[in-house]
């Protein structure tokens, strides 16, 4: 089975949930589910043992406790990943499980964690970009191309604020940091929807929509592909901003699993 992990860094469930993503649409409507954690680097570490954001509901791959879609046997959750969908053995991470099974594993990555190694370790290939969608979509479909299985990820940074992409109709009037928040957090002005925040990072969400074509038709049919996020962002609610801080807000995040070809999943 071919896997594709896709992270819209930052991206929250309802900026998602009201984006124009016809193409995403096309084959799933994401569910809200919550994060194994507030900020990139903890969410990715989580992912990449096999954890994916969690949807309480009775339904397989969106509740690990179902059934789990990826598992990493011997370590960890071992009980929970016994009957997963593929699993595979290994001391240190799901990728580097993938790979010693014959995996063809790429990756690419905007956000600045992706300069740690124990982010990329297990790797065949993988490339830091900053916010380049169509630089990481490029470097997957040429490195992918003619091998299978393959394990394949892109961290996106265009839905990461100042929500930078080509075309954006409009700049960030909101400094979306938790390090410029007061303490304790008081509430004032626009929040969510309301904010600038919102729509950019809306639009950014709506701009890498138009991208998935490329990527989509250069995979095989059977690719299993997971669209999430690793976290979301404040936009003022209760006075908070960002992320890596404790609010709901920040661990509801969009998750659509299915295949390529639009077929059901075992």
């Amino acid at each position: 089975m071919n896997v594709l992990l896709l992270v819209y860094d930052s991206c929250r469930f309802d900026v998602l949930q009201s984006a124009r993503t016809p193409v995403l649409d096309s084959y799933c409507r994401p569910r809200c589910a919550h994060s194994p954690a507030n900020f990139t680097f903890a969410a990715h570490q989580a992912f990449f043992v096999g954890i994916l954001p969690h949807l309480p509901d009775d339904v397989p791959y969106y509740n690990r406790f179902r059934k789990q879609l990826l598992g990493l046997a011997g370590v960890g959750e071992g009980q929970v990943s016994k009957e997963a969908l593929v699993k595979v053995h290994s001391s240190w991470n799901l990728v580097a499980g993938l790979r010693d099974a014959g995996y063809r594993t790429v990756g690419a990555g905007a956000a600045n964690w992706f300069r740690q190694d124990s982010l990329t370790a297990g790797f065949d290939e993988f490339l830091f970009t900053g916010t380049d969608a169509d630089r990481q979509i490029a470097f997957l479909v040429e490195r992918l191309a003619g091998h299978t299985p393959f394990f394949g990820f892109i961290n996106f940074g265009e839905t990461h604020a100042p929500y930078t992409f080509a075309g954006k109709p409009e700049a960030c009037r909101d400094r979306v940091l938790a390090r410029l928040m007061a303490w304790p957090p008081v509430q004032q002005g626009p929040v969510g929807r309301d904010t600038c925040a919102f729509r950019c990072q809306r639009a950014a969400a709506e701009f890498l929509d138009s991208r998935l074509p490329d990527l989509f038709a250069a995979l095989p049919p059977d690719t299993v592909v997971i669209l999430t996020a690793d976290h979301g962002d404040c936009f003022g609610e209760d006075g908070y901003w960002g992320h890596g801080v404790h609010h709901p807000l920040v661990y509801e995040v969009p998750l659509a699993i299915f295949r390529l070809d639009r077929e059901p999943l075992p």
